[in-house]
């Protein structure tokens, strides 16, 4: 059964990093119903400090300092908190207990870990804790983000909605990496030796891009496209001059020092692919001569054909889509959750409708509206 929603909806930011401060740079830029409240880091240079000297200028943030612990930031908060944003790590066994204690405490999650988006596919049992701690509690818990969450997924089966019949889908996704946070150069891969980044794919120890068969598995799933073979494989790029990674952690990546990589993926049935994925990740790419975008091509009843240019945003698009759930999580019934499942439109931004104005009737060619408060 759908929960109400609290108005404001208060929540605390489980990771104060990259992600975090895009988040707030979203949050302030036009959601009044959603307040943050708290904030939780374990790092020691974060801990301990004042939120708003983090993040200078957002006037909402006073009075609010990191705690090293969930424990500590929820006996220090003096609003009832409702959700967590959680913006950490990506791998199951690293967030389960960060997860299963946020749900414990009987708090909505959202999650911004790529293994959150569908975890049933590769991590039951996991899925299953967490999922029966949620029910426990009566909250919800869900993975959102830009990719997977949007590119791969959401904005397919939007346009899916516009056709029947479904036969093959291909996708391909072009996107600028500068910037990327630790999490992901750890998983993903940039900035090795080309052999060295091959012998870690090989043995598993960075894994490139997550989720891609987890968005080929929900495409099939919602389409109903038999499919019985996910594979995957990886190219990768380098470049002859010094290239920006924009982060402290890389610097500038030297000459010959993998620089971009093309991850693709395909769902098959009896061999035959039936919806093909391509990621397409570089520093600088245009750099490179390439184009940043989304490419989406649907293969049914009506043949469609979409692109989105400039791609969608990673880091700040992934900021947006956690913000924007934030209402269809808490509405959500217990348990896991989602993204497909959420509305249209994600949270409301303004908290209020519009209406005609009673006083100026409308006549053709115009119609003078008036907002009208929207109760929680």
């Amino acid at each position: 059964m759908p929960k109400a929603r609290p108005m404001p909806t208060n929540v605390i930011l489980y990771g104060v990093g990259a992600l975090g401060t895009l988040v707030l740079d979203a949050l302030r830029s036009g959601y009044p119903t959603i307040r943050v409240v708290g904030a939780v880091d374990h790092a020691p240079d974060k801990a301990g400090r004042p939120l708003a000297e983090l993040y200078p200028g957002y006037a909402a943030l006073e009075g609010i300092v990191v705690a090293g612990t969930l424990a500590e930031c929820l006996a220090g908060i003096e609003a009832p908190a409702h959700l967590v944003y959680h913006m950490t790590e990506s791998v199951p066994a690293a967030i389960e207990a960060q997860l299963s204690e946020i749900l414990e405490a009987g708090l909505d999650v959202i999650s911004a870990a790529e293994s959150m988006f569908h975890p049933w596919l590769r991590h039951g049992e996991f899925t299953q804790r967490l999922d029966r701690i949620a029910r426990a509690k009566g909250v919800s818990v869900t993975g959102v983000g830009i990719n997977p969450g949007f590119s791969f997924d959401s904005l397919p089966l939007m346009l899916a909605r516009a056709t029947c019949g479904v036969t093959r889908i291909d996708i391909s996704r072009t996107i600028d990496v500068t910037g990327t946070g630790p999490g992901d150069i750890d998983h993903v891969g940039y900035a090795l030796w080309p052999k060295e980044f091959e012998e870690k794919i090989a043995s598993g120890r960075i894994v490139g891009h997550m989720g891609m068969p987890e968005s080929i598995a929900q495409l099939a799933e919602r389409l109903d496209m038999a499919i019985d073979t996910v594979e995957e494989r990886w190219e990768t790029a380098t470049a002859d001059f010094p290239v920006d990674s924009g982060t402290p952690e890389l610097g500038m990546i030297e000459p010959g020092r993998v620089i971009g990589i093309t991850q693709f993926g395909e769902g098959k049935k009896d061999g035959e692919t039936k919806i093909s994925m391509r990621l397409v990740m570089y520093y600088e790419p245009e750099d490179h001569g390439l184009e940043v975008a989304d490419r989406i091509e649907i293969v049914g009843d009506h043949h469609i054909k979409a692109s989105l240019v400039p791609a969608a945003r990673s880091l700040f698009g992934a900021a947006c889509t956690i913000v924007n759930a934030t209402h269809d999580v808490i509405a959500a019934a217990p348990g896991f959750a989602s993204v497909l499942d959420f509305s249209i439109g994600g949270a409301e931004r303004g908290g209020f409708r519009y209406v005609l104005d009673p006083a100026k009737p409308p006549r053709p060619g115009h119609v003078a509206l008036v907002k009208e408060a929207i109760e929680p």
